[in-house]
């Protein structure tokens, strides 16, 4: 194998990363660009920083999930928010959700540090979980279990 050709993988690798690092930042930023107004946040939304350089990589949440005691519904919908980052939203199976993806996408997002989760929709009728998730640097995309209380079910 030429040394031309080794180099030439290992710049598609390289590519290849970057192009991903670069899409979790695009569907973080989308995905954060939406706001609960039915809870007071202690921090300005409308205060935005970029993290500089390329965006950390991101933790997947997955775990069971509860309603007022009980196994959650299937079919709802579970999401999770830093002050500017938010995961896209997340179906559930019966008692267990997945795939609940965010990193930071704002120094904000960093110093505050606390991931918040929520079963509903962001327009409309939601519930934050008893739990939240301190953020804490990450070197790859991470998996984390986290099992999630809500106190009741939305109103769709």
């Amino acid at each position: 194998m030429s040394l031309q050709y080794v180099t030439k993988i290992n710049n598609f690798s390289r590519l290849g990363l970057i192009a991903m690092a670069l899409s979790v930042f695009a569907i973080l930023a989308i995905a954060g660009c939406s706001t609960t107004d039915a809870e007071p946040t202690p921090y300005d939304r409308e205060d935005f920083t970029p993290v500089a350089g390329p965006p950390p990589f991101p933790i997947i949440f997955e775990g069971k999930f509860t309603v007022d005691g009980e196994p959650g519904p299937a079919d709802s919908t579970i999401y999770a928010e830093f002050i500017h980052g938010g995961s896209p939203i997340s179906t559930t199976y019966e008692g267990e959700y997945v795939q609940v993806i965010l990193g930071p996408v704002s120094k904000s997002d960093i110093e505050h540090g606390v991931i918040s989760f929520y079963l509903g929709t962001r327009a409309g009728d939601h519930v934050k979980a008893e739990e939240t998730w301190e953020w804490d640097t990450v070197a790859q995309p991470t998996n984390q279990v986290l099992d999630l209380t809500f106190s009741r079910n939305p109103v769709e």
